[in-house]
Parts: C-alpha cells; sequence; structure tokens
C-alpha cells in the first residue's frame, strides 16, 4: 500500500486581530454584539482565561455572579455531609477565591509557614 501525501492548510493561522476583524467587516459577517460592547471573547462568563476581565463579565451580568455563589454554597454543604474538610465558610468567600482575590479572610501567605 502507498500512504497518500497529505497536505494541511491553515489559512488564517498568522492573522493578526485586525486582519480578522477586517475580513469580517469587508465580507458583512454578524457577530455578537457583545464584541461591540469592549469584549474579546465570548464564551462562558466567569471563566478563568479571561483573567480581570472576569469582573466586567460580573458587573455586566450580576445574575451570573448570584448562581457562582449558589453553586458555590451546594458545593461547600456537600462537602460538608460528606466530612470533607474544607478552607472556605461561605459560597462568597469560594467567589473571591475563585476571582482570586488576595484578600479573602483566613487566607493564608507564605509567611504563615516560615
Amino acid at each position: 500500500m502507498y500512504a497518500k501525501k497529505k497536505m494541511v492548510v491553515n489559512p488564517i493561522i498568522d492573522w493578526t486581530h485586525s486582519d480578522i476583524w477586517q475580513y469580517i467587516e469587508s465580507e458583512y459577517i454578524e457577530v455578537c454584539d457583545l464584541y461591540k460592547r469592549g469584549y474579546d471573547r465570548v464564551g462562558c462568563i466567569g471563566c478563568p482565561m479571561a483573567g480581570k476581565k472576569r469582573y466586567k463579565e460580573f458587573t455586566d451580568f450580576p445574575e451570573y455572579k448570584k448562581l457562582y455563589i449558589h453553586a458555590f454554597d451546594r458545593m461547600l454543604e456537600e462537602r460538608k455531609r460528606r466530612g470533607k474538610e474544607c478552607k472556605w465558610k461561605t459560597g462568597e468567600e469560594v467567589f473571591l477565591w475563585w476571582m482570586e482575590d488576595e484578600n479573602i479572610p483566613g487566607q493564608m501567605s507564605i509567611e504563615d509557614f516560615l
């Protein structure tokens, strides 16, 4: 048997951000309105990959913050029910950790171990 040669083509792999937007505009492609509101990625609200932009997401969509906190409260209840140790007392504390807030009550620092 002879192996067939394959060629992989990625025509936009080297496109810049502006190349992509120029193409979208030149072809009159509809895009999500969130891009017009300053978002440069649209997916899950609160995604850690969005970094500090998550603060804007939760400001723009406060119901999602409430849902996250509610889910974290349920997680803590389940951990308690199973007898698992937990360093957080409330869903709000877990949310602050999730948001990488450095002022979480009871948070330890490296100096605490020295």
